[in-house]
């Protein structure tokens, strides 16, 4: 039996529509996914410490600092715009969330021999006083295998295992994407986790 011709180019679209939007909903990976166990330590270069202010300019390893604590992980190839708007907003859901003890940390990847004083001046701008800022080279901590497409890439941790990635090419991040984070706060801070 046969089957119509517009049957057979109806079903090869379906099959190649499908594919793409699977394609598309795997997205960008970069970093440890969900589910997953933080991959191990790393020690940027401290500019500021929200909670040890006495470590700036000093090596620090912000997992074992916070051990199970939940933890707001955010590399980034460079100050940005929306980077700067995402570490804000991130700053006031750490003030609300202190009884949950939420920490974050914005680690740019870069050899920029100015980097340390662009971080001072992105945290005396935005008044950041909650979100700890640091940088390390480039290639970042290599077991977390981050990907060289992503200019931005969130991991949110609690525990030590990931419960949200997001991870964004250079020029996407913007405030619906900063809003997507922030609605993934609430569940990491959730004591039935």
């Amino acid at each position: 039996m046969r089957m119509p011709k517009s049957s057979v180019v109806l079903v090869s679209c379906l099959l190649f529509c499908g594919n793409a939007a699977v394609a598309e909903e795997g997205g960008l990976k970069s970093g440890p996914q969900v589910g997953h166990g933080l991959p191990g330590p790393f020690n940027p270069v401290n500019v500021t410490n929200a909670d040890q202010p006495d470590r700036a300019g000093t090596r620090n390893d912000y997992t074992e600092q916070y051990g199970a604590d939940p933890i707001v992980l955010i590399f980034a190839q460079e100050i940005s715009g929306p980077l700067a708007a995402l570490a804000k907003r991130l700053d006031a859901e750490v003030a609300k969330n202190r009884p949950a003890r939420l920490r974050a940390v914005v680690v740019v990847l870069s050899e920029d021999e100015t980097l340390e004083e662009k971080l001072k001046t992105l945290d005396l701008k935005e008044g950041i006083k909650n979100v700890s800022l640091a940088f390390m080279d480039p290639a970042g901590p290599k077991h977390y295998k981050l990907s060289k497409a992503a200019d931005v890439t969130v991991i949110m941790v609690r525990a030590r295992r990931v419960t949200a990635n997001h991870a964004f090419k250079k020029g996407e991040l913007n405030e619906k994407d900063i809003e997507a984070v922030l609605r993934d706060v609430p569940g990491l801070v959730s004591r039935r986790r």
